[in-house]
């Protein structure tokens, strides 16, 4: 009955009885602009009336007209543009409304069950073994009774109001800053322009002097020693850490095999504790050399993972 006295009326007029009807003001209710102008449309585009369509900016400024503390805003998130109106929400209490074509004038019931064996009942007073739906403005063809019921469970809103997808944006990108939104056809909108992404990185040009590969070859030292038990450490290679001309010196080894077990385990611990709390200076070293800054990472990644 509301739909059928909507549609004749001349605009703004139609518009503003729709708002009062679909919409109830509310401080923090928020709407995008688009889908605004989209439930304007969907609801009177396929009744092929007469009175032309309002373009979208006139239905987002109507919403004042109707709400007058609502008011249609940009908002500014992550850098992009949000269009929304603020200050109205969708009525929910309708959302289990009968919509069959015979004018039904039974209440609004409480869930999609209730609803779904009143529809039902409309079924089985179809004296013909097939029909059309006749749910609102459903083109379905006629379909056999059993079809029928399958078909009107399409039309039932859940119990909870559909969440958006989390990869689903709620903002709307445009082909240029100046390009009008919304518009009629947000489909033929041209393609924006695609991200913009800089990624920014500092990378060493030359190489440390030799009093730091010195202290480095110091630490990659204390650092084997401190992870001498552990999978991940690093051994002992021919080059000799890839520093010629340094020799064995068995007297330390052999100091170092006499010791307790209960010491060396000690001392490692303090190593790793000593290296896992300079990762944050480690992680900033940049140096040019590849098998240098090998090392450094490979230290790094060893302390963060066995601190």
């Amino acid at each position: 009955q509301e739909m059928a006295s909507l549609v004749p009326q001349p605009e703004p007029q139609r518009c503003y009885e729709w708002m009062k009807i679909m919409f109830l003001p509310k401080p923090d209710g928020e709407l995008t602009q688009v889908e605004f102008w989209n439930l304007y449309k969907d609801t009177f585009l396929p009744q092929q009336s007469p009175v032309p369509l309002l373009v979208a900016s006139e239905v987002i400024k109507n919403v004042s007209m109707v709400f007058p503390t609502a008011q249609a805003m940009v908002l500014n998130v992550d850098g992009q543009q949000k269009f929304v109106v603020r200050g109205v929400d969708r009525r929910k209490t309708d959302r289990f409304q009968c919509m069959w074509r015979e004018s039904c004038s039974h209440p609004v019931f409480e869930s999609p069950g209730l609803l779904f064996d009143h529809l039902i009942e409309h079924l089985d007073a179809m004296t013909e073994p097939e029909g059309p739906c006749l749910w609102s403005t459903c083109q379905q063809p006629s379909l056999p009774k059993a079809a029928l019921r399958s078909h009107i469970l399409t039309h039932l809103a859940g119990t909870e109001t559909p969440v958006m997808p989390p990869s689903q944006s709620d903002q709307v990108t445009l082909s240029s800053a100046g390009f009008p939104h919304p518009t009629p056809d947000p489909t033929t909108r041209p393609v924006p322009p695609p991200p913009n992404t800089k990624i920014e990185y500092q990378q060493a040009t030359i190489d440390p002097p030799h009093t730091s590969l010195t202290a480095l070859l110091c630490i990659r030292i204390l650092f084997r020693v401190s992870f001498v038990s552990s999978e991940e450490a690093p051994r002992a290679d021919a080059d000799h850490f890839g520093f010629p001309g340094v020799v064995d010196d068995d007297a330390d080894l052999q100091s170092a095999v006499e010791m307790s077990p209960d010491m060396e385990l000690k001392g490692e611990a303090r190593g790793r504790k000593a290296f896992f709390g300079v990762c944050n200076l480690m992680e900033r070293v940049k140096i040019k050399h590849e098998v240098l800054s090998g090392w450094i990472q490979e230290m790094l990644e060893d302390s963060i993972a066995d601190p």
